[in-house]
């Protein structure tokens, strides 16, 4: 029995100079025990894990008796509660994220195995996995979706988005972020993320391969039952998510927690009708200025026309740099035809000074831009869109 926090990986690699490896760059980087036994093919592999129980398997697609995704395929079956490492070339990563997607808790280049990381990664894997298991003893949710878009670039949109969600965890529910972009993530700064894992992890393969266990560890805990879907980190993820992509992506994700919000890109992006479809609101985020105004009427029309039904699109006014020219809220409402979810004021507190992972609303609840977002998380909770018209 090994003493805590040590950890028993079974290698399932046909190369046995790899064990040797393993072994090295574990004992130079690992601060706490790891003892690795290594099986030359798959059905050794498949055989100790009979006998023996594995926090986790770093395992190579390409054996002797077995080959590609079967592979992987074999030991998911078997390790159920085993943490699940590829191993691949740089060759092999659309191989591996396919594995990712079917329930791989990571995959490790190869030329990776060598570096400080083996250990990190072995151990990450191994919470993934834990995380996992718990989420699968949890009921599944049908939780509520609301979306939220920019009038506008530079509303504040992504900043507004991860701190309306960490207000509805804290007020005891689960709620997950999602950055639905085809560009660089936002959320990643904000939010201080560590995961390798973001939204492009999932897409790629027909959406039917994207599985609830697959969206859940991709999730970055936050805390406070509060987790973020971030955008992609890298120029060679940049992609825009199709229909349905999003329609499987966001059915998995109100399982997983009782809110869902949605930072959307754009009222043009390919998948806007579908994530329209599955909000229980849609909402604009709107600088409270005549230009911000000029920009949410030119938007307003086709957003309330992809809704199609009364109630399902508000605004949030966003007030940066209060001006003697700035209209009212009640005269945006009227405007824009459309109820006012809340007013964020004064905006400038919610972007100054905050650090990554920091979030106004946690680190400051009583300051006022944080009660402005309590208030709207309220009103998202109570399903109440009240017009400020009146």
């Amino acid at each position: 029995m090994l003493p805590e926090p040590g950890l028993l990986v079974l290698l399932i690699e046909d190369e046995p100079d790899a064990l040797t490896l393993v072994n090295y760059a574990l004992a130079k980087w690992s601060d706490a025990p790891v003892a690795v036994e290594w099986a030359g093919d798959l059905r050794t592999g498949l055989q100790r894990m009979a006998e023996r129980n594995y926090h986790a398997v770093l395992l190579d697609l390409n054996l002797p008796d077995s080959g590609g995704f079967e592979t992987f395929a074999k030991v998911r079956e078997k390790a159920t509660d085993t943490a699940v490492i590829v191993l691949t070339g740089q060759e092999d990563e659309a191989l591996a994220l396919q594995t990712v997607r079917a329930g791989a808790d990571d995959f490790l280049m190869k030329s990776d195995i060598r570096d400080r990381v083996l250990s990190r990664r072995i151990r990450y894997a191994v919470e993934r996995n834990r995380l996992k298991r718990r989420q699968a003893e949890n009921p599944a949710k049908n939780g509520k979706i609301f979306t939220f878009l920019g009038a506008k670039g530079g509303s504040g949109t992504s900043t507004l988005v991860v701190n309306v969600a960490a207000a509805l965890a804290m007020a005891g529910k689960s709620a997950i972020a999602i950055e639905l972009m085809p560009e660089f993530s936002s959320f990643t700064g904000l939010l201080g993320c560590s995961s390798r894992w973001d939204i492009s992890t999932l897409l790629g393969g027909a959406p039917g391969t994207i599985s609830r266990d697959a969206v859940a560890s991709c999730l970055e805990d936050v805390g406070s039952g509060f987790r973020a879907l971030c955008g992609p980190r890298r120029a060679e993820d940049y992609r825009p998510v199709s229909p349905d992509e999003a329609r499987s992506l966001l059915t998995l994700a109100r399982t997983l927690a009782d809110y869902t919000v949605v930072d959307m890109p754009s009222i043009f992006a390919p998948s806007i009708r579908e994530v329209v479809h599955q909000s229980a609101l849609t909402t604009l985020v709107v600088e409270l200025s005549p230009m911000g105004l000029r920009g949410a009427s030119a938007k307003m029309p086709a957003l309330q026309a992809l809704a199609a039904r009364p109630g399902a699109v508000s605004a949030i006014l966003i007030d940066k740099t209060p001006c003697s020219e700035s209209l009212t809220p009640a005269e945006f409402s009227t405007r824009l035809g459309c109820g006012i979810l809340g007013v964020v004021s004064p905006a400038g507190d919610l972007h100054a000074g905050a650090e990554p992972g920091a979030l106004t609303v946690l680190r400051r609840p009583d300051a006022p831009c944080s009660k402005s977002i309590q208030e709207i998380a309220r009103r998202l909770s109570l399903g109440a869109v009240p017009s400020m018209a009146a």
